[in-house]
């Protein structure tokens, strides 16, 4: 290869480089919603269950705000300095936005996920940053239990906004089994009924047969999920594509 050859090989690979660094940077800035869900190859393999795109887009945002979490908990402890705090949330919260914005649209309900995920994320960065700077006053203990008590009715005060606009006591399901006066009825994450995924067994019901939707009543429950009680109506329609059934998602 010639001097010259090699010179533009490199301009070349730098207007390369150049060209997908606009890219990700534009799509950070204004994602694009996707037509496929996300594929979680890795997060498939460690959960080793089906589960739908729902349950693995809810499952893949408790992770980043678990990890969110952690990370913040040790710059509080480790560190006395409260701008390393925007070091972790400022890529955090760049990536929460680009992933709900991505894929927010394969949630059953698009909303409330977001607004709950912006929610605490919001409320755990000024509860890390006040602690941070509170730690620079050298307070007396007694401040400190002052500082809790305040982020604990900050976050009771989320939880009755987040209950009072998007709560609800039903959500839905798909019937699987029939057994005697009992059916088996798969239910989805569902964050507005505080339900957790899985399968639940309720009282059989007038035409609640396999593959049907069924709207579920639910029993609220202090600091705990919800617990499905019974169903309260079956949608007639029957559809192997209805987006409350369990997908394989791999």
């Amino acid at each position: 290869m010639s001097l010259l050859d090699f010179f533009y090989s490199i301009g070349e690979a730098t207007e390369e480089l150049f060209r997908k660094a606009k890219y990700h940077i534009k799509e950070i800035i204004h994602p694009t919603p996707q037509l496929r869900p996300p594929e979680f190859r890795i997060l498939c393999r460690l959960v080793r269950k089906t589960m739908t795109v729902n349950e693995l887009i809810s499952l893949h945002l408790q992770l980043c705000f678990l990890t969110y979490l952690i990370a913040n908990f040790a710059v509080v402890f480790l560190t006395s300095t409260p701008l390393y705090l925007l070091a972790v949330s400022i890529p955090y919260f760049l990536y929460l936005r680009y992933f709900i914005l991505r894929y927010g649209n394969f949630l059953i309900e698009e909303k409330p996920y977001r607004v709950f995920y912006y929610g605490v994320s919001i409320i755990s960065f000024l509860a890390f940053l006040g602690y941070s700077l509170l730690k620079l006053t050298s307070p007396k203990i007694y401040h400190y239990y002052a500082y809790v008590g305040a982020v604990a009715v900050a976050v009771l005060l989320f939880r009755w906004y987040f209950k009072r606009t998007f709560g609800r006591d039903y959500t839905y399901g798909v019937v699987e089994e029939l057994k005697g006066d009992l059916v088996r009825v798969f239910v989805h994450d569902d964050l507005s009924a505080n339900v957790k995924p899985g399968l639940y067994w309720l009282p059989a019901v007038p035409d609640a047969k396999p593959g049907r939707v069924v709207k579920i009543l639910v029993e609220d429950r202090a600091f705990r999920s919800a617990k499905p009680v019974r169903i309260i109506e079956v949608y007639l329609s029957q559809s192997s594509q209805s987006s409350t059934e369990p997908k394989n998602a791999m």
